[in-house]
């Protein structure tokens, strides 16, 4: 599994990321959150300021993400519950369904496959700012992981 590490940028016009890989110092994506909008609608790019290669949109509501590659078409799809006494979501993409459930505090997120191997994990660390270990199996689509890590971090973390 590879391991990602996605920090919020505090100070930032809209919602703003930096994911490293590994224990790197640089930025191997950025995603970067329209201003002025209802909906999530977040960009993610190479480095600092290079291509955009994938987005994240969502609804009012943050129930529901669409993951989309660098020609706007759809790569996979996050639901969350409306409601829901544990938090948790299903990611449909390339024809196969996830599942996740959070823990107690919905800190940790292990999204399994059919069979019920792990395919990734996203843990909420405590910091000043909001910060993730995302660990991802190597046949996963590591942008689309990522963005749904951010995903998570809209529903469940953003005090807006």
């Amino acid at each position: 599994m590879k391991t990602y590490t996605l920090f919020q940028k505090i100070l930032a016009i809209g919602d703003t990321y930096e994911v490293r890989e590994g224990d790197s110092k640089e930025a191997v994506f950025t995603v970067r959150g329209k201003v002025l909008t209802f909906t999530p609608n977040l960009t993610l790019q190479k480095g600092k300021e290079g291509e955009k290669t994938h987005s994240l949109k969502g609804n009012f509501f943050k129930t529901k993400f669409t993951i989309l590659n660098a020609t706007g078409e759809e790569m996979g799809t996050l639901v969350f519950p409306f409601i829901a006494l544990k938090k948790s979501f299903t990611l449909t993409m390339g024809g196969n369904t996830y599942s996740a459930q959070g823990t107690l505090f919905a800190w940790n997120f292990n999204c399994n496959d059919s069979s019920g191997k792990t395919i990734f994990s996203i843990q909420k660390e405590l910091a000043f700012r909001d910060k993730f270990t995302v660990n991802i199996d190597e046949k996963m689509p590591q942008e689309a992981v990522l963005l749904a890590a951010i995903a998570v971090d809209q529903r469940f973390f953003q005090q807006k």
